[in-house]
């Protein structure tokens, strides 16, 4: 094993976000970190201290590795590990990363949301070949990767948090506590938050760096944590890690929630708006139980779920070969792992098909969406990770690989029968041509 303090590896880390928002995560003490000008000094959010020892490097698409040889700041030119960490959004794709003739590793950044998420990821990775790929948020879109030949493929839990904790309170204020971004990317939180509002239950909405935050999650009963678009974002464990009660929305089977906390144990979770009121008032009603769970998962952190477990995860996997269970991404860790590299040839049509559906997904509450008999099985596999989605099939729907036996499924599938004109309204509809002709349109 590859031991983090001890023989560190050198290690090159692009990193796109603003370092008071989120600071890069430290993988090696041997550790030089990129950050695109215009971020590196900051956005004036003040959630957690600026790193001194950032290399500002170019914005947008640049050669990584002819900045690097041209840069005073970084005298060692040689490397062990190139971590390239982008998506979509962060707008960042470093090129020639091969040039430097050690491991690379792209660690896929949101691909929940923003324009062509997966797909721009796909491409980078096509043109780069990384050799290896990993996700901190979105496990759910492993497949996708699979699907194109990646072979190394990882799932890396919220590698990217920076610790805050805060000692342990026993006696909290009774009321929720909310922390983090509203807006308009963020549309169902923005309701949820309303609703808590609207139903008279004491909510304390705070916009707070990462010590202040951890302050209110140890000091108060409930806190409400909502994903941007049924990703497994860091708030989960920031709550934890400070010794909160995690309350979040449900994900899906594919998304690793119930692998990683187990619901119920560490934290619990609510799938709509009626379910969050019923479990917040719940909760308030009995504070004990709130507490036992919070109890629970911060002594739980340390020994499962510290960032530095991931890191040491990485450095294992790529330095050694080794990396266990659950966190090596297999057909034990997602049913759809078969089907969805056989069905690789129709890989721009299902993209094609689910980006604008997951985007749907993003801004409406409930999404219904028909598939008709035409279509291959794999595109009711790529929907059904979209937590929040109903699926309309007609009579006969072959579940392709045991999706109806997965938590959350069945009770999302619904078949339809008789006239068309009989059944219900529907935001998105998916069908071949023939489908159309059958159906009357």
């Amino acid at each position: 094993m590859q031991d983090i303090k001890a023989n560190a590896p050198r290690i090159l880390l692009n990193w796109p976000t603003p370092p008071d928002y989120i600071p890069p995560p430290q993988l090696s003490d041997r550790q030089v970190s990129l950050c695109p000008k215009r971020r590196a000094k900051g956005f004036g959010l003040n959630f957690v201290n600026l790193s001194k020892e950032l290399v500002e490097c170019p914005e947008g698409d640049y050669d990584l590795y002819d900045f690097v040889q041209q840069s005073e700041q970084i005298t060692n030119k040689e490397f062990d590990l190139v971590v390239v960490w982008t998506s979509s959004f962060d707008q960042i794709s470093p090129l020639n990363t091969k040039k430097f003739g050690c491991p690379t590793l792209l660690l896929a950044g949101d691909t929940h949301h923003w324009k062509l998420p997966i797909n721009h990821l796909l491409a980078y990775w096509a043109a780069e070949g990384f050799d290896y790929v990993a996700t901190a948020y979105n496990r759910q879109h492993l497949h996708w990767f699979a699907a194109v030949g990646v072979e190394n493929l990882a799932w890396l839990p919220l590698i990217s948090m920076r610790t805050v904790t805060h000692d342990w309170v026993e006696d909290r204020e009774n009321q929720v506590v909310f922390i983090g971004q509203q807006g308009s990317r963020h549309p169902r939180r923005c309701r949820l938050v309303q609703a808590i509002k609207n139903a008279d239950l004491p909510i304390l909405i705070k916009t707070a760096n990462r010590q202040e935050a951890a302050k209110w999650f140890a000091h108060s009963l409930i806190s409400f944590n909502c994903s941007q678009n049924g990703d497994l974002n860091l708030r989960n464990l920031e709550v934890i890690s400070a010794g909160g009660f995690l309350l979040t929305d449900q994900l899906s089977f594919a998304s690793g929630l119930d692998e990683l906390l187990a619901p119920g144990t560490y934290c619990d979770t609510y799938n709509s708006e009626a379910e969050l009121l019923e479990k917040v008032r719940y909760y308030l009603d009995h504070p004990q139980e709130a507490i036992q769970i919070a109890r629970r998962a911060y002594h739980t952190f340390d020994e499962k779920w510290h960032p530095r477990h991931r890191i040491q995860n990485l450095l294992d996997w790529v330095f050694g070969g080794e990396l266990p269970e659950p966190f090596r991404y297999s057909p034990r860790s997602d049913v759809r792992y078969f089907v969805s590299t056989a069905s690789s040839a129709w890989i721009d049509t299902r993209l094609g098909i689910y980006e604008p559906i997951q985007e749907l997904h993003r801004v409406q509450e409930r999404l219904r969406v028909f598939v008709g008999r035409g279509c291959p099985g794999v595109i009711a596999a790529d929907l059904l990770d979209l937590p929040r989605l109903e699926l309309y099939v007609e009579e006969g729907f072959g579940d392709p690989c045991g999706l109806l036996q997965q938590k959350g499924v069945p009770e999302r599938v619904h078949e339809v029968r008789g006239e068309p004109a009989s059944w219900p309204s529907f935001d998105a509809v998916v069908c071949t041509a023939e489908d159309l002709q059958r159906l009357g349109r």
